[in-house]
C-alpha cells in the first residue's frame, strides 16, 4: 500500500463533491492505494503533453478525473480533480494547474 497525501486544492475539490461524486472518488482513490505505481490503464495513465510526470485517475463509468503524481518517498500525492464533462479544454485548463500544484508541492515539501 501506499500513502495518499491530498493537497489543499484537491481537498478544497472533493468537499465540494456531491455524495455519489464523493464514494466514487474515495473508490478510485482506494484502489490507488492498494495498487500504487501498479494501477494502469483503465484506471489510471500518464497526462499527455504535460513536462512532468504526472498522472490522472479515472472514475469508471463518469468523466471524473484526479490529477496526481509520486513524489520521492513514493507516496501518491493527489493534486487537483475535476469533471470533464463538456469540457473540450479540459486539459487545456487542468494539466497547467496540476503541473504548478505539484511544482510548489515539491519546493514546499522537498525543497526542490
Amino acid at each position: 500500500m501506499v500513502e495518499v497525501i491530498t493537497t489543499d486544492e484537491f481537498a478544497a475539490w472533493y468537499h465540494g463533491l456531491d455524495e455519489r461524486d464523493g464514494e466514487t472518488v474515495d473508490r478510485v482513490v482506494g484502489r490507488l492505494e492498494v495498487e500504487g505505481i501498479r494501477l494502469g490503464f483503465p484506471h489510471s495513465s500518464a497526462i499527455e503533453g504535460s513536462r512532468l510526470p504526472l498522472r490522472e485517475l479515472r472514475a469508471p463509468g463518469r468523466p471524473i478525473r484526479i490529477f496526481y503524481a509520486f513524489d520521492p518517498n513514493r507516496d501518491a500525492v493527489l493534486l487537483i480533480g475535476g469533471d470533464k464533462t463538456g469540457d473540450d479544454r479540459f486539459y487545456e485548463r487542468m494539466t497547467p494547474m496540476a503541473e504548478r500544484i505539484w511544482s510548489e508541492y515539491l519546493r514546499e515539501v522537498f525543497h526542490r
